[in-house]
Formats: C-alpha cells, sequence, structure tokens
C-alpha cells in the first residue's frame, strides 16, 4: 500500500467515524443510512486489499486456493458495492425527502438500475471478471436526479433558512461535486489508462484531491452541526 491508498483509507475511517459520533449525540435517523453507507466503504476498501497480499507467494492452502479460484480479482466485491451504493443513497434520499412522488420517483431508479445489473450479469456472466458496463454513469445520473430533488425540496421550504444546520446539506453537496467531477476522468479511462503513463500520474493525483475534498466535506458536514448546536445551547 502506498501513502495515497494510506490517505484515502484514514480520510474514510475519520467520516465513517465522524459519522457515527453526529448519530450518537443526535439520534438523527434520517442521516442514518448514508452512515451506514460510510462504514460499508471502510470495510469494502479494507477487504478489497487483499489483493495487495495475493502479490505474494505464500505456502499455504487457503491462500492458494484464493489465488487460483474466481476470487483472485476483487472485481465481485467491487460490483457488489457498486449496487450497494444505489441502495443506500436511494435509502438516504428517501429518508430526508417529503414528497411522494420524489421518492417514487427514486425507488423507480434503484430497482431499474438493480434490476439491469442483475439482469446483465446473469446473462453476460462474468460477474468476477469485469464490471458493470456505464455503471459511473448511471451512478453520476442517479445521484445528479437525487441531490436535486432535495434541492428543490430545500428551496421550496423554510429549510433553506436553516441548511447549514444539517449534515444533509453538505452531504449531498459533497457526493454531488465528487461525481460530477471525476465522471469524466473515468469515461476516458478506457482509452488512456493502458497507453499514457502521464495520464496514470494525473488520475492518481486528481482522484486523491478528489477524494481529500468529498470525506473533509462529509467529516466537516458531521462535526459543524454539532459545533452550532453547542454555540446555541450555550447562549442560552
Amino acid at each position: 500500500m502506498d501513502i495515497d491508498d494510506f490517505v484515502f483509507h484514514l480520510l474514510e475511517l475519520i467520516a465513517a467515524l465522524s459519522g457515527s459520533y453526529y448519530y450518537l449525540k443526535t439520534n438523527d435517523r434520517k442521516v442514518q443510512p448514508f452512515i451506514w453507507f460510510l462504514w460499508v466503504i471502510v470495510i469494502v476498501e479494507t477487504v478489497g486489499m487483499y489483493g495487495y497480499i495475493l502479490q505474494n507467494n505464500y505456502d499455504n492452502e487457503i491462500f492458494i486456493w484464493i489465488k487460483n479460484s474466481v476470487f483472485c480479482s476483487n472485481t465481485w466485491l467491487y460490483n457488489i458495492f457498486n449496487l450497494s451504493t444505489i441502495f443506500f443513497l436511494g435509502l438516504f434520499f428517501k429518508r430526508i425527502l417529503n414528497n411522494d412522488l420524489a421518492k417514487k420517483l427514486i425507488v423507480f431508479m434503484v430497482i431499474l438500475i438493480a434490476c439491469f445489473t442483475v439482469l446483465y450479469f446473469g446473462f453476460i456472466g462474468n460477474f468476477f471478471k469485469k464490471s458493470l458496463p456505464y455503471d459511473f454513469l448511471m451512478q453520476t445520473l442517479a445521484v445528479f436526479v437525487f441531490v436535486m430533488l432535495y434541492y428543490f425540496e430545500l428551496l421550496n421550504s423554510d429549510k433553506i433558512l436553516f441548511f447549514y444546520k444539517s449534515p444533509v446539506f453538505y452531504l449531498c453537496t459533497g457526493i454531488l461535486l465528487w461525481f460530477l467531477c471525476v465522471s469524466p476522468l473515468f469515461i476516458f479511462d478506457a482509452y488512456m489508462y493502458e497507453i499514457n503513463q502521464g495520464f496514470l500520474e494525473f488520475r492518481g493525483l486528481y482522484l486523491l484531491i478528489a477524494n481529500i475534498l468529498l470525506y473533509s466535506c462529509y467529516t466537516f458536514g458531521f462535526l459543524y452541526p454539532l459545533y452550532v448546536r453547542k454555540q446555541l445551547v450555550t447562549k442560552r
């Protein structure tokens, strides 16, 4: 593991711990699915590092079996994670929205993506070898729709006056900006990944900066509202 991976995993853990701390202090059930999502990220990224171990040659039966099985690549793990991402985000936005039509649209998009994923891997059968085509574009579209529904409801309610007191605004803004900023990178990834060393270096640095900003936004979004609440209690 290099320093970039270490920093990335550390930021993920800090964001998940910050979310858990916020929930323990407030018992805010609306953000609970997002906190689950952050812990899923930590678990998946930790388990997914077994690929580094498989680069060695240990004389162990279990190690040899894994290395010679379909689990030699962690593609299967991230295929499950990509589907769970839409599920957790859909559940999160369904909880924070009040409009019934918006909730139905969210449920429809989650079911549509889930059905497409299951049918694709069911017929193609490369679940352990390849990722779902255009999965990142589908996630970006879903996140964009979800966040726009939240913004629209926020602008048409009194919550706009106190948006900075809730972590929801920071979580939604952070994840939307992240998807919009990195989606072009993944679109051209397949064309330049194998042939351009300069692109690989740029890609690594770009993702590192994007992830630092994303998880810093998450952490700030959970801790700052607690600070605001504490200040209000102190003034009383």
